[in-house]
């Protein structure tokens, strides 16, 4: 589910680039050695978790650990909603805009949970209000990793 916003493939040296680092500043403030950023570079390693947290710190892009994740993991790239970095201001619009459209749903999610079990006949409208709670999901990720948002 990756979106066509991610940067391409090496979202390790395109965070370095952003941050306006050579190879060498970057491996100095990230801790590691100049080849470890090679090899992040070139594809053939993938950094640790708490290495990524680093970068995403340093380069002040903390979407690159949303990144990190779907190239991680193939699982996460088909199960973890497509974002993109937005500025602050739009990506709270956004989410209070799914928030707000959630709310026809309550009372319909109410009703379906009450006996435990989605029929058949109940699961058209039980995909819509999943499509509403993903659009939610999406836009609060977005929020998390919005520019100006502090990661």
């Amino acid at each position: 589910m990756r979106t066509s916003e991610q940067p391409p493939r090496n979202i390790y040296k395109n965070a370095r680039k952003y941050a306006g680092l050579t190879q060498e500043r970057w491996a100095e403030a990230v801790g590691v050695a100049p080849c470890t950023i090679r090899s992040y570079e070139s594809g053939e390693v993938i950094p640790a978790d708490e290495t990524v947290k680093i970068m995403a710190e340093v380069s002040g892009q903390p979407i690159l650990c949303y990144w990190h994740m779907c190239n991680k993991s193939a699982l996460a790239a088909d199960t973890l909603p497509e974002v993109e970095q937005l500025p602050l201001p739009q990506a709270v619009v956004q989410l209070l805009c799914a928030i707000n459209d959630f709310k026809e749903y309550h009372g319909g999610l109410l009703e379906l949970a009450a006996d435990g079990k989605i029929t058949s006949n109940e699961i058209g409208y039980w995909s819509q209000i999943i499509a509403r709670l993903d659009a939610v999901i999406r836009a609060a990720i977005q929020v998390k990793v919005a520019e100006g948002g502090g990661g």
